[in-house]
Parts: structure tokens; sequence; C-alpha cells
């Protein structure tokens, strides 16, 4: 969900974005920002702008919005998402996205960023350049707390497979 107004959402996956007319069950689930939601409705228009109508609310996959220190403390799961926001002090693969976000004293490595929910293949490339965002950007993602030990024995901590949510560029 990236705009909520009472039931009346806009939502984005990596294919792109549109308007939700109303969602049944919207204050039964308490949707907030974030939130990774399946949706069932038709296909509709107002004003020639495509949207969805009807539409009845199927899954949600709650987001937490945290700090990055937080996340730090947080155990690895595969099934709990955060929100993250952090000034990118490197870009490790900008193909995929992978970059290291810093937020005061805290940092930590963002394996994958991808343009939103469901992405695949290659699907999945490019979003750094196509959005124009660079080192000094300030980036929120959303996605797991993973730790990675590599063959030395080396852990790092990460955010793995994030959703790309928004960012503000270094003027």
């Amino acid at each position: 969900i990236v705009n909520n107004n009472d039931g009346r959402i806009n939502i984005r996956d990596f294919s792109g974005e549109t308007f939700v007319y109303k969602i049944t069950g919207y204050q039964a689930n308490s949707l907030k920002l974030g939130d990774i939601v399946t949706i069932v409705g038709k296909r509709a228009a107002y004003n020639d702008s495509p949207q969805v109508s009807g539409a009845v609310l199927e899954s949600v996959i709650p987001v937490t919005p945290i700090t990055i220190a937080e996340v730090l403390t947080k155990p690895d799961a595969n099934d709990v998402y955060y929100m993250v926001t952090g000034e990118i002090t490197q870009i490790a693969n900008a193909t995929y996205g992978n970059v290291y976000l810093k937020d005061g004293d805290s940092s930590i490595y963002v394996y994958g960023c991808y343009p939103g929910y469901g992405a695949t293949g290659d699907a999945r490339k490019g979003l750094l350049e196509a959005k124009g965002i660079k080192v000094g950007d300030k980036l929120t993602v959303i996605g797991i707390k993973n730790t990675y030990t590599d063959k030395a024995g080396v852990s790092t901590i990460q955010i793995q497979n994030s959703i790309y949510f928004s960012h503000e560029s270094v003027k």
C-alpha cells in the first residue's frame, strides 16, 4: 500500500500502480502504508482513469516500520517484514540494488532492492538506474531480516530481497 485514505488506496507491485476504490475488510484489518495485500476486484474507470472497484481483501502481510538500529536486534525470520529507511552509503551491485544503508550510528546491508512485490527474473533488475537512485539518497525499503554467513564464517546482517517503497534524492 503506497497511499491510504479510508479504504481508498493505491497499490503497487513490480508491474505498476493502481487506485483501489474502497476495499471490503479494510477497517477490520487496520491496513497501513507498506502492508503487502492481495485483493480481488473488478477493473473499473473513473474519468477514464483505470482503477479497481468492488475489491475484497484476500490477505495481508503486515509491515512494521522500524529503525535500522531496531532491526539489527530482531531475530532472523522469513515471514516478518520491516520497513527501514536510511542513507545509501555504498552501492555494492547496481543491477540488483544491493546497497548499504546508514541511519545515525547504525548501518545494514540491503541484499536486493526490487521494484515491487512479486518481481522475479529480469523484473528484479535495474531499479536504481530507472529511479536515478545514487549514493547519498535516502531510501526506504520493505524486506525480511536475515543473517548471511560466508565461507570464511563472517556474518552480515541484512535486509533480504527488499521491495522499493520510496526514496529522496540528494539535492
